[in-house]
């Protein structure tokens, strides 16, 4: 795969939030993959985090995005953290000239807007999806940049209603989920059989351990069916901020060895092949890279029905309920286990969705190269610096 020679190649700024383990953070490490085996240039900047950093990635450049969001504290810190960001990112870009920026998500948004300012570099902000009260205020940045990109028609409906975004500086592209690994399945038995420990179903989630995936709206479903399911076992695999609180919420409700935890995985796919279900229970979602992973896996979904969930996910395939609708997330985990051959069917149907264009690296990606080629300028605009 290869650029065509009559097109020029791009330096493209993919900004984060933090790189770390997660869905934003690998859809920006498959689109950084695919760009430079077209012959494009990759910065990535933003918090380091495990998967990338200044000791692993070339020319990456560190950027406290962290400290701009919640977890820098009172608003004068974060506010400070902004200005310090933007310098330091202005400082970058004036030495090191791309074609546009890329952030994904407000805070990096934020920073790169106002780093920008006067150099005359396309900005694009993708939205992943975010609590409803936040919406509003994600409009505000996503105002500043030149256009919003988000997986979801539903995001894109709320960002256009809530968040007052123009319709025409809106477009939705989906996530690329790179092919699952071929697994053996004596690998995915000898899990299955590892993580049963004596049960009969095992319903999987793997997720950040964060506010936003509703692992405690989880734990206490999985503590309503494990009194009339005793042989069925949630494995929670995944890490994050909120693990020692969850952890202490589960012991508490006495569920083991109906429920367990077994932090990061090294092997998402086996674990998904291994599951009868996978089960998500978030408050909020875009489109989870997750879901579409479970269907290559050929196993049947239970979400809760958040923005881009609804556009993946219909009776076919699984289920979807209410958030935070405690009753009916355990009607639909019950109904979807409930009879083997459909829950065979709904795997048989997932497999052949996970095989649509719209999951496609190959058809997706070639997506936001159009896109950058069409908002890069090959000669500075009266008033503007060259780059």
């Amino acid at each position: 795969m290869t650029r065509p020679v009559d097109q020029r190649p791009l330096h493209v700024l993919e900004m984060g939030t933090w790189l770390t383990v997660g869905g934003i953070g690998r859809h920006i490490l498959s689109l950084r993959d695919w760009l430079r085996l077209r012959g494009h240039k990759v910065t990535l900047a933003g918090s380091p985090g495990p998967w990338v950093n200044e000791a692993n990635e070339p020319d990456y450049l560190n950027l406290d995005i962290l400290s701009v969001g919640h977890r820098g504290g009172a608003l004068p810190w974060r506010l400070l953290a902004v200005v310090r960001a933007a310098l330091r990112l202005r400082r970058w870009l004036r030495a090191n000239p791309v074609d546009v920026i890329h952030a994904h998500d407000s805070a990096p948004a934020l920073v790169a807007a106002l780093a920008r300012l006067g150099l005359g570099i396309p900005l694009v902000v993708t939205y992943h999806g975010s609590e409803p009260e936040r919406i509003r205020g994600f409009g505000r940045i996503a105002r500043m940049c030149d256009l919003t990109i988000t997986p979801s028609h539903r995001s894109a409906d709320d960002l256009s209603r809530i968040g007052r975004v123009p319709a025409d500086r809106l477009k939705v592209i989906g996530l690329g989920v790179p092919p699952a690994p071929n697994i053996g399945q004596g690998e995915v038995a000898a899990l299955r059989h590892q993580l049963l420990a004596g049960g009969d179903r095992l319903i999987v989630t793997i997720a950040r351990l964060t506010p936003q995936k509703g692992i405690d709206i989880l734990i206490d479903c999985a503590a309503s069916l494990l009194k009339d399911h005793p042989g069925w076992r949630f494995v929670i695999a995944g890490d994050g901020p909120e693990e020692a609180h969850l952890k202490e919420l589960a012991a508490r409700r006495n569920l083991d060895p109906g429920l367990s935890f077994i932090g990061r995985t090294s092997a998402p796919h086996a674990l998904l092949r291994a599951a009868d279900l996978f089960l998500l229970t978030s408050r909020w979602e875009a489109l989870p890279f997750t879901i579409v992973e479970s269907f290559q896996a050929g196993t049947p979904t239970v979400a809760t029905a958040c923005s881009g969930v609804v556009e993946l996910i219909d009776d076919q395939v699984g289920r979807v309920a209410p958030v935070g609708d405690l009753p009916a997330i355990r009607a639909a985990v019950e109904d979807a286990l409930a009879d083997e051959n459909r829950r065979l069917a709904m795997g048989t149907a997932a497999l052949a969705r996970a095989a649509e264009d719209r999951f496609d690296p190959d058809w997706v990606h070639p997506q936001f190269e159009a896109l950058y080629l069409s908002l890069s300028r090959p000669e500075p605009l009266p008033g503007q610096l060259p780059r």
